[in-house]
């Protein structure tokens, strides 16, 4: 079986040598890169299964860098590990691309569960769509289209990541039904969410930004909880 090639873009030598020797002790193949530059470099030439990438390098910042990386046309799972752990931060990592986010200091075998959860998810993609009966979902305010992946909103296609796609397809199958911000995690990122659920509410901001810009209640919140998909 072809082990995951990971791509770890860390400044700090020590922490990353570190993470690379637990990462191949766990059956993994790592590639270290110190500042964006070189991850550039380095992801022209190779293909990652999965990029572990800091937020603050020498050269610039981990989530502006991965816009520049996603608009090349790789796809590889991307996790951010670091230390600031403000909603700022985060919000900005998931948004331009990341998919998930890991605050320093990291438990290693978390972070092992992250990574196999990510590419778990980004072997799935690869696989052709099942033939639906009903493709077109309809819903009140949108369309799913589950062959293509993509939502219409008053004719118009509305951009997801896959990730907010995913959630979104697996929230309406479930419509009315409380779903734990866990459960949620689990059945879209493939893993524990380790009770962060900061992740899970990103994604969620996002999507209501896009299919309910006016606020209609299409996604409730049970503060505490998870959260209502409501067909309004």
């Amino acid at each position: 079986m072809k082990k995951a090639h990971l791509l770890i873009v860390e400044d700090d030598f020590d922490l990353a040598k570190i993470t690379k020797i637990h990462l191949c002790a766990a059956g993994y193949t790592a590639d270290n890169a110190y500042t964006c530059e070189q991850a550039e470099s380095m992801l022209q030439s190779s293909n990652y299964d999965c990029i572990l990438m800091d937020v603050m390098l020498p050269d610039g910042r981990g989530n502006e860098f991965i816009v520049k990386v996603r608009n090349s046309g790789v796809n590889s799972p991307v996790i951010f590990m670091s230390c600031l752990d403000d909603p700022g931060n985060i919000i900005k990592s998931l948004q331009g691309g990341g998919d998930d986010y890991i605050v320093k200091p990291v438990d290693f075998n978390i972070m092992c569960a992250r990574i196999e959860a990510q590419i778990r998810r980004a072997g799935m993609r690869n696989f052709p769509p099942k033939k639906q009966e009903e493709p077109l979902r309809e819903f009140n305010s949108f369309i799913i289209d589950t062959l293509r992946h993509r939502i219409i909103k008053d004719e118009k296609e509305i951009s997801l990541s896959q990730t907010e796609y995913q959630l979104l397809l697996y929230m309406s199958e479930r419509a009315d039904n409380l779903l734990l911000y866990n459960d949620l995690y689990e059945h879209v990122w493939k893993g524990d969410s380790y009770g962060d659920i900061r992740t899970v509410m990103v994604h969620i901001s996002n999507i209501r930004k896009k299919i309910d810009p006016s606020n209609r209640g299409i996604i409730e919140t049970v503060r505490g909880a998870g959260y209502i998909f409501c067909n309004v």
